[in-house]
């Protein structure tokens, strides 16, 4: 109860500083999330749509599918995007980097000559971001287009990209 009580308090004493700082919540397609996901980020600089932000998000997508041999396999994800980024320019379009992490948690099924394979376990992705974003200087419309790298324990997959649409506000 107590440690509920302090982090009520904490976040009572940091709302009234969010309310200086520019957030979007915005969907994105591939990019960070994999698949699809839904996203919240905040500029830590009051007042400001350049400069330092963080990034939360989740996500994720089922797949099914069949090859020419009638074996079926079914797999699903969810997606937790987490990153650092910065942008630059001062007015609507800026030029948006970062970098981050995307914890993820897989399931998988499928037949294979009749028999029944299942898996399901938790992974993680890093990635780099580098793109544009037009968010608005008051509230509005907010978009960006990213080249998204990847790399994990499989290696660097450089061809990731990602496109987001949002509402920016203050």
């Amino acid at each position: 109860m107590k440690k509920l009580s302090i982090f009520c308090l904490l976040l009572l004493t940091a709302l009234p500083t969010m309310a200086q700082r520019r957030k979007t919540v915005f969907l994105e397609i591939f990019g960070n999330g994999l698949i699809a996901s839904g996203n919240f980020d905040l500029r830590l600089k009051p007042n400001q749509n350049d400069g330092l932000g963080l990034r939360a998000g989740v996500g994720g997508g089922s797949f099914l599918g069949y090859d020419d041999q009638g074996n079926s396999a079914n797999v699903g994800i969810v997606t937790f995007p987490l990153a650092v980024n910065y942008l630059v320019g001062k007015r609507r379009s800026s030029f948006e980097s970062g970098i981050g992490i995307t914890p993820m948690y897989l399931t998988a099924s499928g037949t294979i000559d009749n028999n029944v394979v299942s898996g399901k376990g938790f992974g993680v992705t890093g990635f780099l971001n580098a793109g544009y974003r037009y968010q608005p200087i008051n509230n509005g419309l907010m978009f960006h287009l990213k080249w998204t790298p990847a790399f994990n324990s499989s290696g660097f997959s450089p061809v990731f990209f990602g496109a987001g649409i949002g509402y920016s506000f203050k």
